[in-house]
């Protein structure tokens, strides 16, 4: 059953090489724009939070996450809180994702996890002439076929 269009062969040849298994890497989180936090903010936010009736819970939060503009919330909540929308602008501000820094991923490059996946032993055509070689799983060795 060899040959047509239908033909399904379930096995590589013996003669080709298997194709190369990409290279798995490690998984490095972005830089981002996250600052460390403040205890001190953290617990004077959420007393100031409790204290307003959840007024200023967007400050609470973004103080709480570390985003990079908790006192840009602060003053959001402060002045347009009052407003339902003011309010609400202040909540998608601190609950927006960490900003990735781009300037700091320039030059990244990742760092591999595993040793490169290699084809397996066998014989496989012989990459400097004709015939088959020989591929112990790590390096082509002396032998012919």
């Amino acid at each position: 059953m060899s040959g047509g269009p239908y033909h399904y062969d379930p096995y590589p040849r013996p003669m080709e090489r298997p194709a190369p298994v990409p290279v798995p890497v490690a998984y490095v989180a972005p830089l981002t724009d996250q600052r460390p936090i403040s205890t001190p903010v953290v617990v004077v936010s959420w007393v100031v939070t409790i204290v307003t009736g959840l007024y200023m819970l967007p400050w609470a939060i973004a103080a709480s996450r570390g985003k990079a503009n908790q006192w840009s919330v602060f003053v959001v909540s402060l002045l347009f809180g009052w407003t339902i929308i003011g309010w609400i602008v202040a909540l998608v501000l601190a609950c927006t994702a960490h900003r990735p820094l781009m300037g700091t991923m320039l030059g990244y490059r990742p760092v591999a996890a595993l040793p490169p996946a290699s084809a397996p032993p066998g014989w496989y055509s012989n990459p400097q002439g004709p015939g088959r070689r020989y591929w112990d799983g790590v390096r082509w060795t002396q032998y012919f076929g």
